[in-house]
């Protein structure tokens, strides 16, 4: 088919429902028309992962992918990358070098020996999700770095017992609306957070098991009446982050809804934590 029989507009629609529910059909439809390629192309690699792909998508061979981005037009279609321990080390600075407008990262399973700052500060990210002492490289983590500039929602998977002062520094980044923390029992962290955090509008304590968060000991009722304070039971990390990327409901979609009834009156306005069956 070369020449469209629908309207352009309808007809792009069309191929763009069809590349986000299923990539991998994209290499398929970009055999279609030049028109086509161009329109759904991007789309192939907005959202990038290595490992364990939502059923339809791609999934991206480290080498292979390293050799794609030496187009800089490829490069720049990247918009949310999963990083994950694993990928040859050559490989993944060239990655996060050059794939410079991610927007939404998550970087799992590296140690205090990775020094990957200095390419993922060049970033314009608005969503993170990582331990930021290994991101930091065995120093203090400094909240007024540029790394945070945009970022409007974090997920903290660091282990925050042995140090809270540090953890003060949250109040200064500028646009965090969302904030998580998985398997935290400070509650003087938490409090801090939502006192402190200029624009916070939801702080999710993320865990195993709902009966574990009962049970920290903590006195996480205590927080019940500030309506922004979610717990919930964690999700299957990656899953859950490739079906935000896609533009489904993830954790911070489920917390979100989940306030919304409790300012609404739906629910009781200190039952805080959420329950999904």
């Amino acid at each position: 088919m070369s020449e469209p029989r629908l309207p352009a507009e309808l007809e792009r629609k069309v191929f763009e429902l069809a590349a986000q529910s299923h990539s991998k059909s994209i290499p398929a439809l970009l055999l279609v028309a030049h028109r086509v390629k161009v329109w759904i192309e991007p789309l192939l690699y907005r959202v990038v992962v290595f490992s364990n792909p939502l059923p339809g998508h791609v999934c991206f061979d480290p080498v292979r992918f390293t050799s794609a981005i030496e187009s800089q037009t490829v490069a720049e279609n990247v918009r949310h990358l999963l990083v994950y321990e694993g990928i040859p080390r050559l490989n993944l600075e060239l990655v996060l070098a050059t794939c410079s407008s991610v927007e939404d990262l998550l970087i799992l399973h590296f140690g205090p020996d990775s020094d990957f700052l200095p390419f993922v500060s060049g970033m314009p990210l608005r969503r993170l999700g990582t331990t930021l002492a290994d991101l930091f490289f065995g120093t203090s983590i400094n909240f007024s770095h540029s790394l945070f500039a945009h970022i409007t929602h974090l997920e903290v998977m660091d282990d925050l017992e042995p140090d809270t002062a540090q953890w003060e520094g949250l109040a200064r980044i500028p646009h965090l609306t969302h904030l998580a923390f998985l398997v935290e029992r400070s509650l003087q962290i938490l409090t801090h957070a939502l006192k402190t955090c200029p624009v916070l509008r939801v702080l999710v304590l993320l865990n195993t098991s709902y009966q574990m968060l009962m049970d920290t000991g903590i006195g996480l009722e205590t927080l019940a009446q500030d309506t922004r304070f979610v717990c919930m039971q964690a999700p299957p990390t990656v899953r859950d982050w490739q079906i935000g990327a896609r533009g489904g409901e993830d954790f911070w979609v489920r917390a979100e809804r989940f306030i919304a009834r409790r300012l609404s009156g739906e629910i009781h306005r200190e039952t805080f934590v959420l329950r999904e069956e």
